[in-house]
């Protein structure tokens, strides 16, 4: 519904707003009854974790749009999150049984941190994504329909720099919270997701560092917004391809 009403002419992104805001608070209702029947975080097992951010994305969009009053926004966002959805309905069942101990308490914090992180920088990588589309439609001869439905290149510019803001404390404390976990469990090891975890910090470090000291801000800033969540996307897929760590700290 959202990609029609961003490409037909006179398109109307109601339909799209609201079917989004019903599934979602029907989500919320099954992630409540779920963290209230086994008396956990909603993100035991793989099917749940992903899940969970299909939650963060989509609450994190219908926050940001209508801050922002954005209506193409869930064009960009909300097919990331159907694909989230369908990878999480292919995954294994929840983990219905785990230890009960402080490090396993710290790690569903960790879970939820980095759950809300990601879904933060899948905003940010759609502002990326509409600030070059939009850019691209301004220099042409003929813009197409879908320019006149994008707002300003500054608007997505702040756009995307506020999701930059709020997902990186999200995914610092809830790195360190992985890293204290993991040393009161089996102790410290650097592994693949591991690795790639804190190179995907880094990369949005160090767009935080060329945003604020050096002003790099428009096209240079989505790049970094796309590389960034590129990151992302590949620490989930080795994270689930090898999630033995986690379920053994479990």
């Amino acid at each position: 519904l959202a990609l029609v009403a961003l490409r037909r002419p006179g398109g109307n992104p109601v339909p799209a707003r609201l079917a989004a805001w019903l599934a979602w608070g029907v989500h919320t209702l099954a992630l409540v009854l779920l963290a209230v029947t086994y008396g956990r975080a909603p993100v035991g097992g793989l099917h749940e974790a992903l899940s969970a951010l299909v939650w963060a994305v989509v609450a994190w969009h219908l926050w940001m749009e209508r801050r922002f009053r954005v209506a193409a926004l869930g064009a960009f966002v909300l097919p990331v999150a159907a694909v989230l959805g369908l990878a999480a309905a292919a995954m294994p069942g929840s983990l219905l049984a785990f230890r009960s101990s402080p490090e396993v308490g710290w790690l569903w914090v960790h879970g939820l941190l980095l759950l809300f992180g990601f879904g933060a920088f899948a905003l940010n990588f759609a502002g990326g994504l509409m600030y070059l589309l939009q850019e691209r439609q301004l220099k042409s001869r003929r813009p197409g329909p879908v320019s006149s439905r994008l707002p300003s290149l500054e608007l997505l510019d702040r756009l995307t720099f506020q999701a930059l803001v709020i997902g990186f404390p999200f995914l610092t404390f809830g790195l360190l919270l992985g890293v204290l976990a993991a040393a009161a469990g089996e102790g410290l090891r650097l592994g693949p997701t591991q690795g790639l975890s804190l190179l995907t910090w880094g990369i949005y470090a160090a767009t935080l560092y060329v945003r604020l000291v050096r002003g790099w801000r428009g096209r240079r800033a989505a790049y970094f917004a796309i590389a960034g969540f590129v990151a992302v996307v590949v620490t989930l897929s080795v994270g689930l391809a090898l999630p033995s760590r986690h379920i053994r700290l479990l």
